[in-house]
């Protein structure tokens, strides 16, 4: 029995507006999660310093867009469980299937909408976040520019590399009572103090900032003799530190924030280097083999000993067992997978959902919940675990990352035979 055209769509558009109810609901409890708590530690350590209300809100809106990547595909499920879940705790899906609606015509809707969802991740993952992140490195560099201190506070302790720096009263670019020690295990322990600093930005790009110190006194002692020192005294040293290690990261101009065109064209560059370094490995390996022949023949017709020259050969031979990988190479296309990845993840996520919302359970929409929370953080699991062994194989890492999508498929058709054959 098929339905009326009229029907269909009053029955499309109901699904679809408590599908989009339930999706608004998931997507505000994710968003929180992901967002919240690294917001509060960006708002803690630069945006709450001296800077004007409206670009506290600026800077964090530009951060918003990473954290949607994930956010969509897990409201996706979310919205999917909860919805079918109180239709059939509610004992709507028996009616509509007594009156002869086919499941197909149900599912349909949410299906339409995690495809959209799908196009509208990967738009956020290709083209907003790199944008985002471009704007939000441009912004921040201002920031820095103009707070060549902001990070720091009067009478505290940072450290920068291996340089633990402390200091005084801090107002603007001056710094009092500054006090340098090196943290790094040498033989000689190096301390610096001056009354008097003046810290200034002198790279933007990569946070590098000049430390110019009045009235400096150096004391360097040997940590394996006491009573071994050296004491000296100047009018004037500076010293260059990197402060990119105390940037907020989350934004950089890392593979993670660039898009699937500047991706494809740095795996393009990596598997050039790699199919040079797999062809010198192989031609190694060949000369190696050639070697061993060698030698073997001059054992053979003129009885010299060359047992150690095979010996070493076939040692450096077995050693060579496994041609090389190129780190970055692996790292791009993890990461360009990754955007396809979570993208789709809101059509394979939401097909999981369907078989899930033909489960008699009580308080529909809260178990559909719980049991999306439940499969959402598998499927993260799975993704981070394949992005950890990316670097322990030698092949693409393409399935791999498209591994968790491909499980959550699976267990979707295993679900659905099972709930047909339970019906």
């Amino acid at each position: 029995m098929e339905l009326k055209r009229g029907g269909s769509s009053l029955l499309f558009r109901y699904i679809s507006r408590e599908f989009l109810i339930s999706f608004s609901v998931a997507f505000v409890f994710f968003f929180l999660i992901f967002f919240v708590n690294s917001i509060l530690l960006l708002v803690q350590r630069i945006l709450l310093k001296n800077i004007t209300f409206l670009t506290m809100l600026e800077m964090v809106a530009l951060s918003m867009p990473q954290f949607l990547i994930y956010t969509i595909p897990f409201a996706t499920l979310s919205g999917a469980s909860m919805v079918l879940g109180d239709m059939n705790s509610n004992n709507e899906l028996l009616a509509f299937r007594s009156s002869g609606v086919p499941l197909a015509s149900i599912f349909r809707p949410i299906i339409i909408w995690a495809v959209v969802l799908s196009f509208c991740t990967f738009f956020v993952a290709d083209v907003l976040h790199p944008w985002s992140n471009k704007i939000y490195r441009e912004r921040l560099t201002v920031l820095m520019r103009d707070m060549p201190t902001f990070e720091l506070e009067s009478n505290s302790i940072n450290t920068v590399g291996n340089i633990m720096l402390s200091n005084g009263v801090v107002e603007g670019s001056s710094i009092d009572d500054v006090v340098l020690m090196n943290t790094d295990r040498t033989e000689e322990d190096k301390t610096i103090t001056s009354p008097h600093g003046n810290l200034e930005l002198i790279d933007s790009i990569s946070f590098v900032y000049r430390l110019d110190l009045s009235s400096p006194s150096l004391l360097m002692t040997d940590s394996t003799n006491p009573a071994k020192f050296l004491s000296a005294e100047g009018e004037s040293a500076s010293f260059f530190l990197d402060f990119s290690d105390q940037v907020p990261s989350l934004t950089s101009t890392s593979p993670t924030n660039l898009s699937s065109r500047e991706l494809l064209s740095f795996i393009r560059e990596r598997n050039e280097i790699q199919d040079k370094d797999r062809l010198e490995f192989h031609t190694r390996r060949e000369d190696q083999g050639l070697r061993i022949a060698s030698a073997a023949r001059l054992s053979g017709w003129d009885g010299k000993d060359t047992s150690g020259e095979v010996a070493g050969a076939s040692e450096e031979l077995m050693s060579m067992t496994t041609p090389p990988t190129n780190f970055y190479g692996q790292y791009y296309k993890a990461e360009l997978m990754k955007k396809f990845s979570l993208s789709s993840a809101c059509f394979f996520l939401s097909l999981v959902a369907l078989p899930l919302g033909l489960m008699r359970l009580k308080y529909g929409k809260l178990a559909g919940f719980a049991i999306s929370l439940l499969i959402a953080v598998s499927f993260w699991y799975m993704l981070f675990f394949a992005q950890l062994a990316i670097f322990d194989i030698t092949s693409s890492p393409y399935l791999l990352i498209f591994s968790p999508n491909l499980v959550i498929g699976f267990l979707a058709f295993i679900l659905y035979l099972l709930m047909r054959k339970a019906r």
